[in-house]
């Protein structure tokens, strides 16, 4: 599993623990990492910084899960089965 099947697994579960705590799936967020200098590739989708670790640099990212899954898929870059859960 490379890192993009990691990220879209991660954003599917935060999206599907939103929609079962009846929480609207666009709130879903995730926490990435990236290093000092990070420039984000082409119509990746915006962030905010967190925190930024003064040490090292590393930057501490929230992204919206469900525009960080539709970037991952619209650009061929996972390649697992996604299975999302709807409410009943």
């Amino acid at each position: 599993m490379n890192n993009a099947d990691e990220l879209a697994l991660r954003c599917v579960e935060n999206i599907n623990f939103s929609t079962s705590h009846k929480w609207p799936a666009e709130d879903a967020m995730v926490l990435i990492t990236t290093p000092k200098g990070w420039k984000a590739p082409p119509k990746f989708p915006r962030s905010e910084i967190v925190t930024v670790n003064p040490n090292s640099g590393v930057r501490v990212r929230r992204i919206s899960a469900m525009r960080l899954l539709a970037y991952l898929i619209g650009n061929n870059l996972t390649t697992i089965k996604i299975e999302m859960k709807a409410l009943k």
